[in-house]
C-alpha cells in the first residue's frame, strides 16, 4: 500500500505553503494532485468507492487553482498550452469519476508528473543562480 493512504494525502504542511515562493507552490499542488491520484488510484483497486470519491474531489479541487494561477497575458503561449493541457485532464478526472480505470490513472498521472518534475527545477535555488550567471555572462 501507497504511503500516501496512510498520511490522508497531506503531502505538505501549511509552514510550506507560508513558506514556498510561487514557483514552490505550483510544485506543492502538483505534489499533492499527484497524491490524491495516487491515493484515488489505491482505492479504487481495492473498491473503497468513498476514499476514491474524496481524493477524486481533492484533486478537482487541486486543478482548479492551477487553473486560476495562469496569467494569460504574462505566460503567452505556455500559459495557454497549460490551461489546454488542465482542460484535458478536467475532462479525464471526469470519465474517471464516472468509468474508472487503471489506465486513464495512469494517463492523468503520466501527463502531471513531468509538469512538476520541470517546475521543481525551476523552483531551485540552484536554477535561479545559474540564470542569473547566464545573464551576466551573456551581457
Amino acid at each position: 500500500m501507497s504511503p500516501y493512504i496512510n498520511n490522508g494525502c497531506n503531502y505538505y504542511q501549511a509552514s510550506d505553503v507560508k513558506l514556498a515562493s510561487p514557483e514552490g507552490l505550483i510544485v506543492l499542488l502538483y505534489a499533492e494532485f499527484l497524491c490524491c491520484l495516487v491515493a484515488s488510484k489505491e482505492a479504487f483497486l481495492t473498491e473503497d468507492d468513498a476514499t476514491r470519491n474524496k481524493n477524486m474531489s481533492k484533486a478537482v479541487e487541486i486543478l482548479v487553482e492551477l487553473i486560476g494561477s495562469l496569467d494569460m497575458k504574462k505566460g503567452e503561449k505556455i500559459a495557454s498550452f497549460l490551461a489546454m493541457l488542465y482542460e484535458y485532464i478536467a475532462v479525464r478526472l471526469f470519465l474517471l469519476r464516472r468509468e474508472p480505470t487503471v489506465e486513464r490513472f495512469d494517463e492523468v498521472i503520466t501527463l502531471i508528473t513531468p509538469l512538476k518534475e520541470a517546475w521543481e527545477i525551476i523552483s531551485s535555488p540552484n536554477t535561479h543562480s545559474k540564470i542569473e550567471i547566464a545573464k551576466i555572462e551573456i551581457a
